[in-house]
């Protein structure tokens, strides 16, 4: 476990009208970490990151960045503190380059800007070669490489990154999940989504598995690899 806790959810629950989506989930993701939250389609995990980022109101439950409360904080002021969010979708700008879509997300000065755009360039090489593309002249993975890239323009202390490897064909789905790893090592902590719960556990250090908005298990991804229950549910075992 990481001795610094970076992200802190307790007793979670959140509501669609009537309807109860989350039921008093409790989380953590560690500095340094990559955390994963593996669940079927519609187990809530969207629903996690679209909370913690403010643009779901919680019924209950408190979340805290660094000790920090961010209670009512509004989406952009949580962006200041230190969340990213690269939401299910590949969300990118279609009429502006590669370079456009990534300078237009970074929050400091000109030089700032530069570091940050090559850094990109450095995580993810294939959008260094299209840089004067336009975001609809690019494959389905690497418009979600740009995704992942944009929400990193911020400088994040934490990334939420959801469904990143939705609708990829294998090879740039496992390419997208390595950039886990090396956005860790880079210093920002990870707290993913995603259906496919083979990647999600080699990628990831620790797991929270949701089921029907409920935290079912949780744990390091080995101990879920080899658990009985996530391999006959997710991992065809």
């Amino acid at each position: 476990m990481s001795a610094e806790i970076l992200l802190q959810i307790d007793g979670l629950s959140v509501n669609y009208g009537r309807v109860r989506a989350l039921h008093d989930v409790s989380l953590f993701v560690g500095k340094g970490e990559a955390v994963a939250l593996i669940g079927a389609n519609g187990a809530g995990k969207s629903t996690v990151f679209k909370t913690v980022m403010g643009l779901l109101k919680a019924r209950e439950g408190t979340i805290a960045l660094a000790d920090r409360p961010l209670g009512s904080a509004s989406p952009q002021r949580r962006a200041r503190l230190g969340l990213g969010y690269s939401p299910e979708g590949r969300r990118v700008f279609p009429g502006m380059t590669v370079r456009e879509n990534l300078e237009v997300a970074v929050f400091g000065p000109s030089a700032e800007r530069h570091t940050l755009v090559d850094r990109a360039f450095d995580l993810f090489p294939a959008l260094g070669a299209r840089s004067a593309s336009y975001g609809w002249q690019l494959s389905g993975g690497q418009q979600q490489m740009l995704a992942i890239a944009r929400a990193l323009m911020g400088r994040p202390r934490l990334l939420l990154l959801d469904e990143p490897s939705l609708g990829l064909s294998p090879k740039l789905a496992d390419e997208v999940m390595r950039a886990v790893r090396d956005i860790v090592a880079d210093g920002t902590s990870v707290l993913l989504a995603e259906q496919n719960v083979a990647r999600s556990l080699a990628s990831c250090d620790r797991a929270y598995v949701l089921d029907v908005g409920r935290v079912a298990l949780s744990g390091p991804s080995d101990a879920l690899r080899d658990n009985d229950a996530v391999k006959k549910a997710y991992l065809g075992g």
